[in-house]
C-alpha cells in the first residue's frame, strides 16, 4: 500500500474521494464547526471529531484530541 502525504492545495489531480467530499462540505454542510449549536454546525463538527479519530487510529495516537489542523505547515510549525 503505498501513502501519499505530500497532496497538498497546489497538487493535482486530487484522488476522487477528495474531489467528493469537498463538493458534498460545500454543497450540503458549509456551516463551521464549534461556532455554533445549529445541525450543520454540529454536522461539521461530527465530520472533524470522526477525521481525529481515523488519523489517530492510522497514526497509532492514543489521544483524538491531540490532532490539530492548520492551514499549511508554515502554521503547523508555529504550534509545535
Amino acid at each position: 500500500m503505498t501513502l501519499y502525504l505530500d497532496n497538498a492545495a497546489s497538487s493535482h489531480p486530487k484522488p476522487e474521494p477528495v474531489y467528493q467530499a469537498a463538493d458534498e462540505a460545500l454543497r450540503n454542510i458549509g456551516a463551521n464547526p464549534g461556532r455554533s449549536g445549529h445541525q450543520l454546525a454540529i454536522k461539521a463538527d461530527q465530520i472533524i471529531a470522526k477525521t481525529r479519530r481515523l488519523l489517530a487510529r492510522l497514526f497509532d495516537i492514543d489521544d483524538p484530541r491531540r490532532i490539530i489542523f492548520t492551514a499549511n505547515a508554515t502554521e503547523a510549525i508555529t504550534w509545535g
